[in-house]
């Protein structure tokens, strides 16, 4: 049975750690997203994922340090000194953003971590080098008797202006796209609802959605959670919630303007951030509001799939962690985006 919850919580813990200060590039602003596939810490909670129970054989608290030391090398290696802003997908609980603050990325000036406790075993969190302020959660409700995720957004108070983020973990489709569309639609439906609420507010803040969206977006199941748009061409509409389109002049345009964002490829690495069935997919993405793309203030400058030299296998797919063989990092490619001032 599919029984919803739709509350909208406010939280407010976000927490800061200790850092050295590092100098920062004030004319510009970097994003990375990455699905970390299942960040596990070494302690017995009894909810764990079966490869990383403590209480089996194939996990403990060394394997966990070794992961934190991997995920920390990726970061570090997508920008130098690493992005301004991450979001991260598929960790088990808070506590690991200290970790990696404190530790891997001790030097990187993270001070400001969000992550949501509750809402079943994996969760997004975000670390920051600036401020984080307004957080909210959207609790999605269950989908056959297992929580989805919830949406966490949250304003970045950016040395070029602030930023509302909406950092996503959406539904899977492992059970078959068809069968797993219509909870996609209910998160995306969140995400339009909080930007929808902020926008009354703030009509001059740009928005992203940014995270693991499990799609591609092709729009080839309908009615669907993201599609498709071409401004070009009146008879793209297609019945969904949101629309992407490749073309700055496409949003804000067609029969769902607040629905309509940005949505840019990578145009460094390889064009997707997931290999899957012998071909390169893009599950995570960045959509963002026409503010990023208007000429004014902050500007969006470029996007691109990341980490391929660290994380690359012989063939330059994402070399997944095994825990067996006590190797591996993600299997997904982080995706960066680079932001400056226009102004």
């Amino acid at each position: 049975m599919n029984r919803t919850r739709n509350a909208l919580l406010i939280i407010g813990t976000v927490f800061t750690v200790a850092s050295c200060e590092l100098p920062v590039d004030s004319g510009r602003w970097t994003v990375m997203s990455w699905n970390v596939q299942n960040l596990f810490d070494g302690e017995d909670d009894g909810n764990e994922y079966p490869e990383f129970d403590p209480s089996g054989a194939s996990w403990d608290v060394r394997l966990y340090e070794r992961r934190l030391e991997r995920t920390g090398e990726v970061i570090k290696s997508c920008v130098d000194a690493g992005p301004d802003l991450i979001v991260l997908q598929e960790l088990e609980k808070p506590e690991v953003l200290t970790a990696l603050a404190n530790g891997p990325l001790n030097r990187s000036d993270y001070r400001y971590l969000l992550a949501v406790p509750g809402y079943g075993t994996i969760r997004c969190g975000l670390m920051s080098r600036y401020p984080l302020m307004e957080v909210r959660v959207v609790d999605c409700g269950i989908w056959w008797n297992r929580p989805l995720r919830p949406l966490v957004a949250v304003t970045v108070l950016t040395p070029l202006g602030p930023v509302r983020i909406i950092a996503c973990h959406w539904k899977s489709p492992r059970d078959g796209r068809e069968a797993t569309e219509e909870a996609r639609r209910r998160e995306a439906a969140a995400a339009l609802e909080l930007i929808r609420e902020f926008r009354r507010h703030h009509t001059d803040i740009p928005v992203m959605i940014i995270g693991d969206l499990n799609t591609p977006g092709d729009g080839e199941v309908v009615p669907s959670a993201l599609a498709p748009w071409d401004p070009h061409d009146g008879a793209s509409e297609i019945e969904t919630v949101l629309y992407r389109t490749p073309f700055t002049d496409g949003v804000g345009t067609g029969s769902w303007e607040d629905s309509v964002f940005f949505d840019p490829e990578p145009s460094v690495g390889p064009s997707g951030t997931y290999w899957f069935r012998s071909r390169w997919d893009r599950p995570d993405r960045a959509l963002l509001s026409g503010g990023f793309i208007d000429g004014k203030g902050l500007e969006f400058s470029s996007c691109r799939t990341a980490a391929v030299s660290v994380m690359g296998d012989s063939e330059g797919h994402p070399d997944r962690w095994i825990s067996d063989f006590e190797e591996g990092y993600s299997d997904h490619f982080p995706l960066v985006l680079e932001f400056y001032n226009v102004d």
